[in-house]
């Protein structure tokens, strides 16, 4: 039967496609649809072509008649008006009637559905005037209502090959966007595994940078500069230990005497008392830090302040400025100097060490590997989590990749009527 389709020009349309000719496809797909439209369009084409010319001429005869003489005047005056109308509609319809040279079935379906349409849009426009032109010239009208009919009857036998064939029309309009829609998502893939790729590159580099500058932060550590530089921070942190505690005692050392001081404090701010300029920074200073005190001539102040107490009776109650004084000779028998001595060596250490600890570059070597560390491991997140997000994109991409070509199976076989085997494989090789 194949070779008895190829002598009568019947070949059927082919069961099997690939994905890159199925434009190809889509030619041979129509011809076989619509046998024998090519000969019939080329036909009416010159039919409509005749039709038109005969229609202008009736329009220019219709348009140089005149009316009988026995017509009345307003009757006469009112069908001529018309007529102008009637006339430009159709001189305008003749001119718009632009016949092709194509015959396949989507430049003959756009003809026909242009041409109809301009033909009811002008027989619209001149039902208003036929009635009162046909009044005037009958025979006139009757010519030119009968080349519109001529050109919708030629304009239904140009389309009679394609009638039943409204399926697979529709299907092979949609096809071309459903091939774009495909090729496009098998653009966006592509360029996605690109970026995947890419990406997974520069985690690969991130991933040996990181590895590298742990090894140099494990070669820091086992350095000796660095074993000396963190017996160095213990001592530090010692010694600042060691001085908080003095700091510490010497503050509660001084706590029981810091009400009485208050009270004297606010005496001297009333005026209740007035004390000497001495006076004043003696109880000023050990409030405001005796450690700070320490390091003054702080017997001075106690004497200075036990001097008051002991120079006026009624300035402390009597257990209150008992108590006070006593602990002020406890203090003044208290080894204040030696902690002084002790507290001034202890800062003194501390600025040493400080100032070896500054000399040594080994601390800002490390700082700035585990910088390095810490920007890559957070740059490596940041594009692995890229990498998961492609990913997906291009699951979901391909899924719907995957339902355009079911749609574009669908298509093919309502064209075709029958199966199709489309090789979609190529277009993923390239």
């Amino acid at each position: 039967m194949k070779w008895l389709n190829k002598i009568l020009g019947k070949e059927e349309i082919p069961s099997t496609v690939a994905f890159d000719g199925i434009d190809t496809w889509l030619e041979m797909a129509s011809k076989s649809l619509f046998r024998g439209l090519s000969a019939n369009a080329e036909q009416l084409y010159e039919e409509i072509r005749d039709i038109r010319e005969r229609l202008k001429q009736n329009i220019s005869e219709l348009q140089d008649a005149e009316p009988d003489d026995t017509m009345p005047a307003h009757v006469a005056k009112i069908g001529l008006s018309n007529r102008d109308k009637m006339v430009k509609h159709l001189y305008s319809l003749t001119e718009k009637i632009s016949i092709p040279i194509q015959t396949d079935y989507k430049t003959v379906l756009s003809f026909y559905g242009i041409t109809n349409s301009d033909i009811e849009f002008a027989s619209g426009k001149s039902s208003k005037n036929v009635y009162y032109v046909r009044s005037l010239f009958p025979e006139e009208v009757k010519e030119v209502v009968a080349d519109l009919n001529q050109l919708r009857t030629l304009l239904n036998q140009l389309i009679t090959p394609m009638k039943g064939k409204e399926s697979q029309i529709m299907n092979l309009e949609r096809v071309p966007g459903i091939v774009e829609d495909i090729k496009e998502l098998k653009s966006r893939i592509e360029k996605e595994k690109e970026n995947v790729c890419e990406q997974e590159e520069e985690s690969s580099a991130l991933e040996r940078r990181i590895e590298t500058e742990g090894k140099r932060l494990g070669m820091i550590e086992e350095a000796e500069e660095w074993v000396r530089f963190k017996e160095l921070e213990t001592e530090l942190s010692s010694l600042e230990e060691e001085l908080n505690t003095l700091e510490s005692d010497v503050s509660n050392l001084f706590s029981p005497i810091n009400k009485a001081l208050n009270l004297l404090k606010k005496q001297d701010e009333t005026g209740r008392h007035t004390f000497t300029p001495e006076e004043r920074s003696a109880i000023s200073s050990i409030l405001s830090s005796p450690v700070r005190a320490l390091g003054e001539d702080i017997n001075e102040f106690l004497l200075a302040i036990r001097n008051i107490i002991e120079g006026d009776p009624a300035i402390l109650k009597d257990r209150k400025r008992d108590r006070t004084l006593a602990w002020i000779d406890h203090l003044l028998n208290s080894e204040l100097s030696s902690m002084k001595e002790k507290r001034e060596l202890l800062q003194s250490r501390i600025e040493e060490v400080k100032g070896k600890l500054s000399v040594l570059t080994v601390l800002k070597d490390r700082k700035a590997t585990e910088q390095l560390i810490v920007s890559a491991k957070a740059q490596l997140t940041r594009l692995q989590e890229g990498i998961h997000r492609s990913k997906r994109h291009i699951v979901s991409l391909e899924e719907e990749r995957t339902e355009k070509e079911r749609i574009l199976l669908e298509a093919l076989e309502g064209i075709a009527g029958k199966e199709i085997d489309v090789e979609f494989k190529l277009i993923r090789l390239l």
